[in-house]
């Protein structure tokens, strides 16, 4: 009834509907386009108008990687929820494939991931580029932090991430284009467990930079630039195409984004100096 209501205040048929099922006419897709847009105006005025009041409530929900929630989560949590007390936070950990997918179909407010297909149901905004750092344990003779050449190096047991993995693909096609020189591969997807197993054993891996931070200044694992080429992984933030972030999420955004770019300039700066 409120359908047919809708059609008859605009004067057209929003909707064809067969034993199909529904599907919407021209008319209908470009008045979802419209409404679309004024949904969004509505939810900026409702942020404009709790700013000027002072107050951020309400909720938000985060998908992360295991890259971000060693060294990029704690100081972001820290000053937001500082800053915002009134609102309740949620972290979802997982890899990109599941968090993406979670974001277009609007389970989570949104994520952090790197690049993948274009996907009509998300829109992404670039956050920065971070690096990737061959990591071994403490007890080798190369020196921390000195770059190195993985086309002269091995032969190397290494682990890398299962092919369920977006990393796997991308790392894959790194190593046949040096022409590495690997012995063995464990396959693993726990972020936590591969840097563990990296400290007590004679396993190797490649990690992006924003999960290594905290062994750059010292820990159980030496970390070394890769050149000749270098490797490099980008993040975007993705939201649903469909709405507006809400003001606590995108203040909670903002505070991932500005420790993500920190993190990463951190990294060059520290491996660049040697």
């Amino acid at each position: 009834m409120q359908i047919k209501d809708l059609e008859d205040s605009v004067g057209l048929q929003l909707f064809e509907r067969s034993a199909r099922g529904v599907e919407p006419t021209p008319a209908g897709e470009r008045f979802y386009a419209h409404a679309m847009r004024v949904t969004h105006e509505l939810q900026s005025l409702r942020d404009q108008m709790s700013a000027i009041k002072g107050q951020v409530t309400g909720s938000v929900t985060a998908g992360l990687m295991p890259t971000f929630t060693r060294a990029a989560l704690t100081p972001a949590v820290q000053r937001f929820s500082a800053q915002y007390p009134l609102v309740n936070v949620r972290i979802v950990e997982a890899y990109s494939a599941v968090l993406t997918e979670s974001v277009a179909n609007e389970e989570i407010d949104f994520a952090i991931v790197p690049p993948s297909s274009s996907d009509p149901r998300l829109q992404a905004q670039y956050i920065s580029q971070d690096r990737e750092l061959f990591v071994t344990s403490n007890k080798t003779e190369r020196a921390h932090l000195t770059p190195v050449q993985i086309s002269a190096m091995g032969p190397l047991k290494l682990i890398l991430p299962t092919h369920r993995n977006a990393r796997r693909a991308r790392l894959d096609a790194y190593l046949k284009g040096v022409g590495a020189n690997v012995a063995a591969i464990l396959e693993m997807d726990a972020m936590m467990g591969t840097i563990e197993l990296i400290a007590a054993s004679d396993w190797v891996s490649i990690l992006p930079g924003a999960l290594c931070y905290p062994d750059v200044v010292s820990g159980p694992r030496k970390i070394h630039p890769i050149e000749e080429p270098p490797l490099f992984v980008d993040y975007v933030l993705i939201t649903p195409a469909s709405r507006l972030l809400g003001s606590a999420a995108r203040a909670f955004a903002d505070a991932l984004k500005s420790e993500i770019i920190h993190l990463g300039a951190e990294i060059r700066d520290r491996t660049q100096a040697h």
